[in-house]
């Protein structure tokens, strides 16, 4: 999901300064608290995640550098 696409969705949930959150993991980590989920993306916790409806899933579990989370 683009950075845009993103901020729409931040928008929509409620979140007023969407545009000083830069990164992908930022906004998404910010939507899921607003909306009340475990803010849990690209944390240590998605190892262990169960929740496979999750919209995050896909982009939570791609293999990235240690030094980029």
């Amino acid at each position: 999901m683009r950075i845009t696409e993103l901020r729409s969705i931040a928008k929509e949930v409620g979140i007023h300064n969407f545009s000083l959150l830069e990164t992908e993991r930022q906004l998404i980590l910010a939507i899921q608290k607003a909306r009340g989920e475990d803010s849990c993306f690209l944390s240590d916790k998605r190892t262990r995640c169960a929740d496979v409806e999750c919209e995050w899933r896909p982009g939570c579990l791609r293999l990235i550098a240690e030094w980029r989370r």
